[in-house]
């Protein structure tokens, strides 16, 4: 059993929950490609993220990185404090925003 799961929601867009950090992006990273946006944008609701380390946070912006190379719009939602923190400590904020490059 993984320590963290992608799920498409009813509304087509996504859940990441469990733990992300240097023992499961790798994985995650392998997963990514069921992320397949919905009108030219795809939403990761975040909320169901229990714990995540700073390779956690390099997912996130791989993730955004390869959204905008291919020209859609990732956006992040119900970040956890946690993470937010490690975002805000890592001055991030704004490459994790909606519409913002890398």
């Amino acid at each position: 059993m993984s320590s963290f799961e992608l799920t498409k929601q009813l509304n087509g867009q996504f859940a990441l929950s469990g733990i992300i950090n240097k023992k499961t992006v790798a994985n995650i990273w392998a997963k990514r490609k069921l992320l397949q946006p919905k009108d030219g944008s795809i939403a990761i609701d975040l909320k169901g993220i229990t714990k995540s380390d700073s390779a956690g946070l390099a997912l996130l912006i791989c993730l955004k990185k390869e959204a905008l190379s291919s020209k859609f719009l990732l956006t992040f939602t119900n970040t956890p404090e946690q993470l937010q923190q490690l975002i805000e400590l890592s001055h991030l904020e704004d490459i994790l925003k909606a519409g913002q490059g890398l």
